[in-house]
């Protein structure tokens, strides 16, 4: 095993892998330990009190991880703890039928969208390795980044523009067009009175807005 050393003040642990370090978070080491000792049927796999922020936590996530490993699921896909079983199961069933479709992420707790334009549509492929996780692959592409699968807002059909899935939180992004004092990007997106997007035309303005309130329109249409 790599070196491991905790970082208390930022909830993480600091792996060493030789030529540069990377992080993983308390709570993500948790979290995949218990889910994967819940759908393996195996409460030893499963974090205590005493676990959280140890070491000896990070070796429980390692050994979950390595059980899922020598298990027949691993063959499966792996989705991420605190996905919805409903979106779990759209996702699946869109990565089977090679089904183009917008991911709509945001804050599942407020519902509010974060406003992403970037690796949301496309089909779903899945990763290799031990936890197989969710791909958004764009098109044109033969690979892509894995899918916060746990922040799913929405996923909308890209050909038809139907809702396949709604979060029960989650709400259209509240956002106007305005003029503004900038010659060469006159038009504003604003929400809550916030500018989150300026352009050189009206058109491109609206098409933004409409994408990010859930409309199937290529985002290179206004990029």
């Amino acid at each position: 095993m790599n070196k491991i050393s905790i970082n208390a003040e930022q909830q993480l642990y600091v792996i060493d892998c030789g030529e540069g370090y990377t992080c993983f978070g308390f709570a993500n080491a948790r979290d995949h330990a218990n889910l994967i000792a819940h759908k393996l049927g195996r409460a030893d796999l499963a974090f205590t009190d005493e676990d959280y922020a140890t070491l000896a936590g990070y070796e429980k996530y390692c050994h979950a991880v390595q059980a899922w490993s020598q298990s027949p699921l691993t063959r499966t896909t792996y989705f991420d703890p605190g996905t919805d079983t409903r979106a779990a199961k759209i996702l699946e069933s869109c990565r089977t039928h090679e089904q183009k479709i917008r991911l709509i992420l945001g804050d599942t707790l407020t519902g509010e969208p974060w406003l992403e334009e970037h690796d949301v549509v496309g089909r779903i492929g899945r990763s290799i390795g031990t936890l197989k996780v969710p791909l958004l692959i764009e098109p044109g592409e033969h690979g892509g980044n894995a899918i916060l699968c746990a922040c799913i807002l929405a996923i909308v059909d890209w050909a038809s523009g139907n809702f396949l899935y709604r979060h029960d939180a989650y709400r259209e992004a509240e956002l106007s067009i305005k003029p503004s004092a900038d010659a060469e990007r006159p038009w504003d997106v604003l929400r809550h009175e916030e500018v989150v997007a300026s352009f050189r035309d009206i058109g491109q303005a609206g098409a933004y807005l409409a994408f990010m309130r859930g409309a199937t329109i290529e985002p290179r249409v206004f990029r």
